[in-house]
């Protein structure tokens, strides 16, 4: 798939509109929703994008060529556009324009308001539609929409335009806030989690709804009184704002805050710290299945006394015993991050070793437990311990310490829960591929595998002592190669280039030309949801590492890149902040 970019694109427009000197780039291979006001130049944007309108000034590319350098007949089968419809259309014929466009099969579709002239059903039915194809085949899709709430859950990013100006980019999460309403449209809204999705809903509020006090809910005016003097409100009507109710976290919040206690310290290598942290609040904890790769976050507490007990209060309302409104549940990092460094302490992503319920013959207690896995990156100076604040405080963790950590709430979370990654579809051989931060993860998934799955694992680890054991009832070859002096990367590159042959000359195609991610500034990330084929990678560890086994698989050996999932744990020479 080509990228489509923008640079300095200046657009006129017959009312007199115009975008000026508007850069952007288009994520390959997702949804990006444009949302804005009438007259913003979202129409004139995808115009200008796909070619129908010539520029003023800048230029438009796909991949690295100009869109004017491409031949004709090879720009129709890269992109295509559905231009907006002014006046009253059918929905047939409205579902019949987006089918045609659908069955083009191209790289990029570019559609003006797809839903427009459609009741909710049709809707959904024409939006799910475009998901589809956007997952099965991996098309780029940028489309104008105006339901903020589709466009949120549906989106893969947003951009929000005024004024022929793009305000706002981003995934919906982080840029869908009740400010950004205000700016792009003048209105006063809330924004919530969307109770299906988890996506933001923004919810108007208007200036003439009236909260029943029977039912708490919105319904018409109170009846009319006779007429006579009307008192005057002591606070205009714009201003009232209908407070939100808080309700219980684990009704709200995808993501709640559990106290937790070690209960179990073991020593697995030099490089390697077992602690296992068990609670009551566990028993809200997990999607519903095997963790497999599943990422949670650590709070380091910070210095002193009394630390811990700090952060419990600062994430009481998010604990699965408090209670939220929904609006404050999706700004709990905001609300951390806002916070003096050393009163909030430090925040750490870390992979699930395992989970076991409560009363598993495993736990040391009666509660739920689980087991995270720490890689030790210190050393002593002058007696003190040195390193990254997670590092530290895992390396001299005791039995009786507390901890809390972040994670999914299971009542609201299932399998296809974010902060899993490990997604092979239907494929029958896998290729598992890490250095020491992704030995937990790849030893759980070892572990979900059922019979029947081949393939290999290659587990990278600074030295022998650091091998542990690993339990795998599929057929995948596990291999623990520790690399003592060895620059890092460099076994595993081996071992990944051996198991993955190079096919004879001119038996495949090259692979898709990949993007050049600068490994030192932009996150090397991306994950798929296998697409129907036998084979399936999962690559973790030093991003520069990983950068290079995904080109190889990619470019030289010609996997699909929906095939391969992988994600940039950490760069060499850059310390833990």
């Amino acid at each position: 798939m080509q990228s489509l970019t923008a640079e300095n694109l200046s657009l006129s427009h017959p009312s007199g509109a115009m975008l000026t000197d508007l850069s952007v780039e288009i994520p390959v291979g997702e949804i990006t929703v444009v949302i804005g006001p009438n007259g913003a130049g979202k129409s004139t944007l995808l115009r200008g994008l796909a070619g129908a309108q010539e520029p003023d000034s800048g230029t438009v590319r796909i991949g690295s060529t100009e869109l004017h350098d491409h031949p004709v007949d090879d720009l129709a089968s890269i992109l295509s556009l559905l231009p907006e419809t002014p006046g009253g259309h059918e929905a047939s014929a409205a579902r019949a324009r987006i089918s045609d466009v659908l069955a083009r099969g191209s790289e990029v579709l570019l559609l003006d308001e797809p839903t427009a002239h459609l009741d909710i059903a049709g809707q959904l039915e024409v939006l799910d539609a475009i998901a589809e194809v956007n997952r099965r085949c991996g098309t780029t899709v940028v489309m104008v929409l105006h339901d903020l709430g589709l466009a949120a859950r549906y989106a893969d990013r947003m951009l929000a335009l005024v004024a022929g100006r793009i305000i706002a980019a981003g995934r919906p999460s982080e840029i869908l806030t009740t400010e950004l309403v205000h700016e792009v449209f003048g209105l006063r809204a809330r924004v919530i989690p969307d109770p299906v999705a988890g996506t933001p809903l923004m919810v108007p509020i208007g200036r003439h709804r009236f909260r029943r006090p029977d039912t708490g809910r919105a319904g018409p005016p109170p009846t009319r009184q006779p007429a006579g003097p009307r008192p005057r409100p002591e606070t205009p009507l714009e201003s009232v704002v209908v407070p939100t109710v808080a309700r219980p976290a684990v009704d709200v919040c995808p993501t709640l805050a559990f106290s937790l206690e070690v209960v179990d310290v073991q020593e697995l290598g030099p490089g390697f710290r077992r602690l296992t942290l068990a609670g009551p609040e566990l028993e809200h904890f997990g999607t519903g299945g095997h963790p497999l790769d599943l990422r949670i976050k650590v709070l380091v507490p910070p210095a002193g006394e009394e630390s811990v007990a700090r952060l419990r209060t600062l994430f009481a309302d998010l604990a699965p015993g408090g209670r939220i409104t929904p609006e404050d549940s999706a700004g709990w990092y905001r609300t951390w991050l806002a916070r003096d460094p050393a009163e909030r302490g430090s925040m750490r992503t870390y992979t699930v070793r395992s989970f076991r319920p409560a009363g598993h013959p495993g736990n040391a207690g009666p509660t739920p437990e689980l087991d995270l896995d720490f890689v030790l990156h210190v050393h002593r100076e002058n007696g003190v311990l040195v390193g990254g604040p997670a590092s530290v405080w895992a390396a001299e963790a005791a039995i009786g310490d507390d901890v809390i950590i972040l994670g999914p709430n299971r009542a609201l979370c299932g399998p296809d829960y974010g902060g899993i990654e490990f997604r092979p579809g239907k494929a029958r051989r896998i290729l598992l591929a890490g250095d020491e931060t992704a030995a937990p993860a790849i030893c759980s998934i070892l572990e979900s595998l059922p019979p029947g799955i081949t393939g290999d694992a290659f587990i990278e680890v600074p030295s022998v002592e650091d091998i542990q054991g690993s339990f795998t009832r599929s057929g995948v070859a596990v291999q623990w190669l520790p690399r003592g002096m060895q620059a890092p990367g460099t076994l595993l590159e081996t071992a990944v280039r051996s198991a993955i042959a190079l096919p004879g000359a001119g038996a495949v195609d090259p692979g898709d030309e990949l993007e050049d991610v600068d490994v030192d500034e932009g996150i090397l990330w991306e994950t798929t949801a296998g697409a129907g084929q036998p084979f399936y990678a999962w690559l973790a560890g030093e991003a520069g590492v990983i950068k290079s086994l995904r080109r190889y698989l990619v470019r030289e050996v010609g996997i699909d890149r929906k095939q391969v999932s992988f994600m940039g744990y950490w760069r060499a020479g850059r310390a833990e902040a």
